[in-house]
């Protein structure tokens, strides 16, 4: 087999199993960062990683674990670089700038941003799950969405599976904790009438 027939093999390979899990990697990478337009950006960089890394895949072996990996480390070292950076201004802070109008991934039907945000929790848990430190959510979203294993979750992350355990528990701890506050902060102001 030529060394081209080799690559086209490959990337038809690597495309078939990315497309496999195209929405799974989007849906993580939005509640990872939070922000649509950094989810887009870091799924587009964790799919050039694995391409560009898809040599070293072994196939037969789980490629979901294998890729969200990827995304986790790409994710901790896009942390790490902005940390060092100064903070800019985003043009959504600027006041005035919602009355312009603008790009709306939930008006559009039938793109697949829609089907994303549709499957993210509930707006009392996602704000519960954005109060939790990166350490503690990112195990929750892998261990509790994904259904990526303790196991898997250690190897991606590269800790030990007992400081995964500990993690997932905590972050469902602080996660229970935030959730019975929710109640109180979300709940209907009262009518003035009186019961009965």
């Amino acid at each position: 087999m030529s060394t081209a027939s080799r690559a086209s093999s490959s990337q038809a390979a690597f495309e078939a199993l990315a497309l496999q899990y195209l929405s799974d990697l989007m849906g993580s990478a939005l509640r990872m960062t939070r922000n649509w337009e950094d989810a887009q950006d870091l799924t587009q960089d964790t799919l050039v990683r694995a391409f560009r890394g898809f040599a070293g895949f072994q196939p037969g072996t789980n490629f979901k674990a294998w890729v969200f990996r990827i995304m986790v480390n790409t994710y901790i070292n896009s942390q790490r670089r902005t940390a060092r950076r100064p903070r800019t201004i985003s043009w959504d802070d600027v006041p005035g700038e919602s009355e312009v109008g603008g790009f709306d991934p939930l008006a559009e039907d039938g793109r697949p941003e829609g089907t994303t945000l549709a499957a993210l929790p509930t707006e009392p848990l996602q704000r519960a799950l954005d109060h939790l430190p990166d350490e503690f959510r990112i195990p929750v979203l892998l261990c509790d969405v994904e259904d990526v294993s303790y196991k898997d979750i250690a190897r991606m992350l590269g800790i030990p599976l007992g400081t995964v355990r500990s993690r997932i528990f905590r972050g469902r701890q602080r996660l229970r904790e935030g959730l019975t506050q929710e109640p109180a902060a979300i709940a209907p102001p009262p009518t003035g009438k009186p019961d009965g």
